[in-house]
């Protein structure tokens, strides 16, 4: 009896203090900040589970001063994460059709070497990306990508620096890749600010932020408050990567002046890590963010098309349309 009451007291402390964590400012605490992307997950634990202690009282396996505690944390759990978790979007959308004047968003984690190069340039191209951004992909296959890119039918330009040790790349269309200037962000091997040469262009973040739990968190906190510094304009700016954090770990759907574009078109509950679990179960740790200058976001996608591909995330498509 004890140790159900206990419990019981656990999930109900744990479900208010991940509720209240973005409300009160605590979003970024050890513990508190890796766990928050799993809000979904823990939802549906807590309704599967809730129905389980439910079923038994109703059949009276177990009595009722034994469950009834149980019950009341699961469903104090359920019904203050469920709600928010599908007011987000569960669901997702089409990518939108190929128009003149979009700009077109890849994003995609590829693990490294998990995911072949043809992989992502078939992706690439049957989507009409003009910008793809690939955190934690080594720069040693460059080459193959360069030759998986025209193989695929379209020819794509690496924007930022080709260094040895470098975790991110973005790749361009030619006439945009030779627009930009690439600056080192605050870790050079995980973090690229593309800098525009004319001011109707985005200024283009691209990073791979650590996880937020135990050494890692001061870097992702360093990570995140570049992104809003760097957000904090009218200028248009576009930040895409992996932040390895949901919107929660943002304190809510924008940093800076930089929106959630995933929040935006209803479908920031839908997860990206890892690839074989469900969408409402995965994690939404990859995110494309931009200021209002931008342009008017047309949908954002998370294909779930590539779950074979062997890679652990789910890569995201983002469409802007001017608004102008």
């Amino acid at each position: 009896m004890v140790a159900v009451r206990v419990l019981a007291a656990l999930v109900a402390a744990g479900a208010v203090v991940l509720f209240a964590a973005p409300h009160v400012g605590v979003e970024r605490w050890q513990v508190i900040a890796p766990a928050l992307p799993a809000r979904g997950a823990l939802a549906v634990a807590a309704s599967a589970a809730l129905v389980v202690v439910l079923l038994l009282l109703v059949t009276r396996v177990v009595r009722l001063r034994l469950g009834l505690p149980l019950a009341a944390a699961l469903a104090l759990a359920v019904g203050l994460h469920l709600p928010v978790v599908l007011a987000r979007g569960v669901v997702g959308e089409p990518v939108a059709a190929p128009a003149a004047g979009q700009l077109r968003v890849l994003e995609w984690n590829t693990n490294g070497r998990l995911t072949t190069p043809d992989v992502v340039a078939e992706l690439a191209v049957a989507q009409h990306a003009d910008l793809v951004v690939l955190p934690q992909q080594a720069l040693r296959t460059d080459d193959d990508y360069r030759a998986a890119f025209t193989a695929a039918g379209q020819r794509m330009v690496r924007v930022n620096d080709e260094l040895p040790s470098e975790q991110v790349a973005v790749w361009a269309s030619p006439g945009l890749a030779g627009r930009y200037t690439a600056l080192p962000g605050p870790d050079p091997r995980k973090a690229v600010e593309l800098v525009p040469d004319n001011a109707s262009l985005p200024t283009v973040l691209a990073l791979h932020a650590p996880w937020p739990v135990g050494p890692g968190l001061p870097g992702w906190e360093r990570d995140v408050d570049w992104v809003a510094a760097r957000c904090s304009t009218t200028s248009p700016v576009l930040v895409a990567g992996d932040f390895n954090a949901s919107v929660d770990d943002f304190g809510g759907p924008r940093l800076g002046l930089c929106a959630d574009a995933a929040s935006l078109r209803h479908s920031a509950g839908v997860g990206t890590w890892r690839t074989g679990l469900p969408p409402l179960l995965a994690m939404p740790i990859d995110h494309v963010l931009a200021t209002p200058a931008v342009g008017r976001v047309t949908s954002f996608t998370v294909l779930s098309s590539e779950d074979g591909s062997g890679t652990r995330h789910r890569p995201t498509m983002t469409v802007f349309t001017p608004t102008g």
